[in-house]
C-alpha cells in the first residue's frame, strides 16, 4: 500500500486548531459580505475613482518637449548622457563597419578559440557569417553594435553591484527588490518614461537593455562570490589577506566560471530586448521585422528575424565556449599550439582579414554569398495557408484552432470578466489572495486592481473604453496562455524528469527556445495562425513553456532517493510513486516553473499586441508611436501593466510558498 508524503500524521495542539477554524469563518463571512457590497454598489468603475493619470503624464511630456534645451536637469545630465550613449552607438557601428565583414567573422571565431574552444569558435565564425548570408549586413552590425554598448554598460554596473550585494546582507535585500521589480515589469513599460528623458533612437535603446539585461550580472556574481568555498576564504586571511586582495586575487578568481555565465545571460538578455528596441527608430534589423509584420511580409520578416537569431547563437557560443568542451579523441587529433603562437593567431587572424578586405575593397557583404531566402518562405507561407490553415483531417486546421480559441474560450471569457461587476473582481482576487496567504497579500492584490480601475478611460470605436476593460483583455489572454502552457508543459516536465532519453531530446530544443528573442516567435505564429488574438496567445505559449518544463524536471529530479525508495518498498507503482512522493515534493519547483512561465506570457502578451493581439499591449505600443498624442494614455497602459504583473507576480509566488501558519484559510 503506498502512502502520500503529505498524509504523514503530524500532531497539531487543539487550540491551534481552533483558532485557524475562527480564522477561517471570520474571513469566508468578511469577504462573504464584501461580496455582496460589491454587487449591489456598482458595476461599472465610477468616474470619480479616475486619478487623471493620464493627463499628468501627457502634461509633464510636453513640459520636457517645451523645455528640453533650457532646463538644467536636461542641459546638464540628461541630454549629455543621451548624447553619450549615442557617440558610444555610432563609434561601435563605425568600428564594425571599418572592420568590413571578414574582420568581424574572423574577430567572432578568434575570441571564441580563445575563451573557450575550436569548436566554439568555429560555430560562433560560422553563425557570424550566416547572418550576412540571410540578412542585411549593415543593419545587423548596427544591432549588434546598440546591444555591445549596453552589454558594457549593464557589466560595469552590474559586476559591481553584485559585489557589493555579496558582501553585504542589507544591500542584496535592496538589491534584490529593485531587480525583481526590473523582471516583473513587461519591457514597453519602460518605453514612455525613458522617451521623456532621453528621447528616440540610440540613447533608449540602450537604456531599456540595460535595465532588462543588468539583473543576471547582478544576480550571477553575487552567487558566485557567495559560493566561493570557505577554505578558500580562510587560506587568504591566513596569508594576511586585505579585503581588496581577497576579492581581486581569491574571490573573484574562484567565482570566474559564474560570472561569465552572468556575461552569457546579459547578452541573450540584451538581444531579446534590444530587438524590441526598434520600435524606438533605432533603424537596425529589429525595425525591419517589426516593418515586415505590420505589412504582412513574413518571407522579409523571417530573414530578419533568423538574421538576429544567428547573431545571437554567434554569440552565444563565443560567450559560453569551454575549453574542455572539446571531445577527447578530437582534442587528441588536434595539433598543440603553444599559447605565444596560439595569442597572435588569434590577433594576427582578423588583423589579415580587415587588411584583405581592405585590399580587396570587401566593404559590402558580397552578394553571391548572399541567399534570398524570402520567397521560399512566402511560397512556404502560401503552402501553409492552402494546407494547414483549412480543411486538415481531425484538427481542421490552424484556422479552425484559431476560430475556436478566440470564439469558444478567449471571447467568452473576456465577455465573462467585463461582465462582472468591476469591484466584484477586486473582492473575488482578494479572496484569493487571502486563501493563498493571508491579508497582507490580499490587501495588495485588490490595491493593484483598484489602481488599474483608477487609470481612466481612452479614446476607442465610436466612444471610450476604460483601462479596466482593456486590463481585462489582457488578463483574459494571459489566462488562457497560462492554462495552455501548463497543459502542454506539466506532462512533458513530468515525463523528462523520469527519463533521462527524454531530457536529451528536449534540451536541445528548449535551449533553442532560450536564444531565440521574442519578437522572433510572432514570425511562424502570423503565417500559421495569421493576424489576431489567437496567434498572440499561440506566441505566449510557445515562448512561456521552456522555463516550466526545466522546474518541473528540475524538481522531479532533485527529489531525494530515501522516501522514493521507501514508497516503492511499500509496494507503490511508478505511477504512484510519482503522484504520492515525487510530485508533492517537487511541488515548490513546479510552481516555481508556473510563475516564471506567468511573466514569461504576461511580458510576450504585450509584444503580441504588434500581431493583432490588442488590448493594454496595443496602449502601450501607440504612445511609442504617437507620444505627443498618445503619451498619457501609454503611461496609464503601463502601469496598468505593472499592476497587473504584480498582482499575478505575488499569487503565484505565495502559492509556491504557502503554509498553514501564513494567516489564509
Amino acid at each position: 500500500m503506498a502512502v502520500s508524503v503529505e498524509s504523514l500524521p503530524t500532531h497539531v495542539p487543539e487550540e491551534v486548531l481552533r483558532a485557524r477554524r475562527q480564522r477561517r469563518l471570520l474571513g469566508f463571512a468578511v469577504f462573504a459580505v464584501l461580496a455582496v457590497v460589491a454587487i449591489v454598489l456598482a458595476h461599472d468603475v465610477p468616474s470619480w475613482l479616475d486619478l487623471h493619470i493620464q493627463k499628468w503624464a501627457q502634461d509633464r511630456y510636453k513640459w520636457t518637449i517645451v523645455n528640453r534645451q533650457s532646463s538644467p536637469i536636461f542641459r546638464y545630465f540628461f541630454n549629455p548622457f543621451a548624447d553619450g550613449l549615442t557617440w558610444a552607438v555610432e563609434h561601435t557601428e563605425s568600428l564594425l563597419l571599418a572592420l568590413r565583414w571578414p574582420g568581424v567573422v574572423a574577430l567572432t571565431g578568434a575570441i571564441g578559440w580563445r575563451t573557450g574552444c575550436l569548436r566554439a569558435g568555429l560555430a560562433g565564425a560560422a553563425a557570424m557569417m550566416g547572418v550576412g548570408v540571410i540578412a542585411d549586413w549593415d543593419n545587423a552590425m548596427r544591432t549588434l553594435s546598440i546591444m555591445a554598448v549596453a552589454v558594457v554598460i549593464a557589466l560595469v554596473l552590474g559586476v559591481p553591484l553584485g559585489i557589493l550585494a555579496a558582501r553585504s546582507d542589507r544591500a542584496e535585500r535592496v538589491i534584490r527588490v529593485l531587480l525583481d521589480t526590473a523582471q516583473v515589469m513587461p519591457i514597453f513599460v519602460y518605453f514612455s518614461p525613458v522617451q521623456i528623458f532621453f528621447g528616440l533612437q540610440f540613447a533608449p535603446a540602450v537604456v531599456v537593455t540595460v535595465i532588462y539585461a543588468l539583473p543576471p550580472a547582478v544576480r550571477l556574481t553575487n552567487l558566485g562570490l557567495r559560493q566561493v568555498p570557505v577554505v578558500a576564504n580562510e587560506v587568504g586571511q591566513s596569508f594576511g589577506a586585505t579585503s581588496r586582495q581577497q576579492l581581486f586575487k581569491v574571490q573573484l578568481p574562484i567565482a570566474r566560471r559564474t560570472i561569465l555565465l552572468g556575461l552569457n545571460q546579459v547578452i541573450m538578455m540584451a538581444f531579446a530586448i534590444v530587438v524590441l528596441a526598434s520600435l524606438l527608430g533605432t533603424g537596425d534589423l529589429g525595425q525591419d521585422v517589426l516593418a515586415a509584420l505590420q505589412k504582412q511580409e513574413v518571407g522579409v520578416a523571417f530573414a530578419s528575424g533568423l538574421g538576429i537569431v544567428l547573431m545571437a547563437v554567434a554569440l552565444d557560443r563565443v560567450s559560453t565556449g569551454d575549453r574542455n568542451a572539446v571531445p577527447s579523441q578530437l582534442s587528441r587529433r588536434l595539433p598543440k599550439v603553444p599559447p605565444h603562437i596560439a595569442t597572435a593567431l588569434a590577433v594576427g587572424v582578423p588583423v589579415l582579414a580587415v587588411l584583405a578586405a581592405r585590399v580587396f575593397d570587401a566593404a559590402q557583404f558580397p552578394s553571391s554569398l548572399q541567399y534570398d531566402i524570402a520567397p521560399a518562405i512566402d511560397d512556404a507561407v502560401g503552402w501553409v495557408q492552402d494546407n494547414l490553415r483549412k480543411d486538415v483531417p481531425i484538427s481542421g486546421g490552424t484556422q479552425a484552432i484559431s476560430d475556436f480559441l478566440v470564439g469558444n474560450i478567449i471571447d467568452p471569457l473576456y465577455e465573462w470578466l467585463i461582465g462582472l461587476p468591476w469591484l466584484l473582481v477586486v473582492v473575488f482576487v482578494a479572496f484569493v489572495g487571502w486563501l493563498s496567504r493571508g491579508w497582507r497579500l490580499a490587501a495588495t492584490v485588490a490595491a493593484c486592481l483598484v489602481l488599474i480601475g483608477a487609470m481612466g478611460s481612452i479614446p476607442g470605436g465610436t466612444g471610450t473604453i476604460s483601462m479596466w476593460d482593456l486590463a481585462m483583455n489582457t488578463l483574459s489572454l494571459v489566462l488562457v496562455a497560462i492554462t495552455i502552457s501548463v497543459l502542454i508543459a506539466l506532462p512533458l516536465g513530468m515525463w523528462a524528469g523520469r527519463s533521462d532519453r527524454v531530457e536529451r531530446v528536449l534540451r536541445p530544443f528548449l535551449d533553442i527556445a532560450q536564444v531565440m528573442p521574442q519578437f522572433v516567435y510572432l514570425i511562424p505564429v502570423v503565417f500559421l495562425f495569421g493576424i489576431g488574438r489567437s496567434a498572440g496567445v499561440v506566441a505566449c505559449v510557445v515562448y512561456a513553456v521552456p522555463p516550466c518544463i526545466r522546474l518541473t524536471a528540475l524538481g522531479m529530479r532533485e527529489v531525494p532517493e530515501p522516501p522514493r525508495e521507501a514508497a516503492t518498498s511499500f509496494g507503490a507503482t511508478g505511477p504512484q510513486e510519482m503522484r504520492l512522493v515525487q510530485l508533492p515534493l517537487a511541488r515548490k519547483a513546479i510552481l516555481l516553473g508556473i510563475n516564471q512561465t506567468l511573466m514569461m506570457v504576461l511580458a510576450t502578451v504585450i509584444i503580441a499586441a504588434l500581431v493583432g493581439a490588442g488590448a493594454l499591449g496595443l496602449v502601450a505600443y501607440e504612445a511609442t508611436q504617437k507620444a505627443n498624442l498618445k503619451f498619457g494614455q501609454g503611461v496609464a497602459g503601463g502601469l496598468s501593466i505593472v499592476l497587473l504583473a504584480i498582482m499575478l507576480d505575488r499569487l503565484t509566488q505565495a502559492w509556491g510558498t504557502r503554509s498553514e501558519d501564513d494567516g489564509g484559510a
